[in-house]
């Protein structure tokens, strides 16, 4: 087996910023990833995931079978006990890498959607991190407007530098870690058995 994606976007659902991942966001990377990977970029985002799915499975798998982590900070973000889950799963692939080869490649590639002054302090203290702030718009007619233009111009410079850090992924282990939310043991309780 091998990775079956590139980038997993981890981002709350609450808020604007579902809507700005769905109209802007994931458009623009992949179209700026299609110009520095030597492939298709293969891009896992949850919305994607077709009806009558086994979604907390869905999730996980794609997870396990991803190079990097976009995570699009808020602070929703940090309430949400998935994205956590999604959030600390990749750290925890760094640390055991570390373990292993005592270096660990950089996994996530955190994005600023809103505010930053409420993340907590491992975020914080985060030295990279892209600020898109300022491009937190998610209705459709933002495309419409000059700051778009800007925007796009970040994306190809997002799309530079994820391809830089895919570039060092190591190769892939069945047995990365997974943390695993309370919340999807509850879906799992909730979903019809077949």
């Amino acid at each position: 087996m091998d990775y079956e994606y590139d980038v997993f976007i981890s981002y709350s659902h609450r808020g604007p910023v579902k809507g700005w991942v769905k109209n802007h966001f994931q458009e623009e990377l992949t179209q700026s990833l299609w110009n520095v990977l030597p492939a298709d970029p293969r891009v896992f985002v949850d919305y994607e995931i077709p009806v009558g799915a086994q979604w907390p499975d869905r999730l996980e798998e794609a997870l396990l079978k991803t190079r990097c982590l976009v995570a699009i900070w808020s602070p929703p973000y940090f309430r949400s006990d998935w994205c956590m889950a999604e959030w600390k799963s990749m750290l925890k692939r760094q640390a055991a890498l570390r373990e292993i080869n005592g270096q660990s490649p950089t996994l996530i590639y955190p994005i600023r959607f809103a505010d930053g002054d409420h993340f907590p302090q491992e975020a914080k203290d985060t030295q990279q991190c892209r600020d898109l702030s300022k491009y937190g718009y998610d209705r459709e007619q933002f495309r419409d407007t000059p700051l778009y233009i800007e925007f796009q111009t970040e994306m190809r410079s997002v799309g530079e530098e994820i391809a830089k850090l895919l570039d060092s992924t190591p190769e892939w282990q069945a047995d990365w870690p997974v943390d695993r939310p309370r919340a999807m043991e509850e879906a799992r309780s909730r979903l019809p058995r077949l």
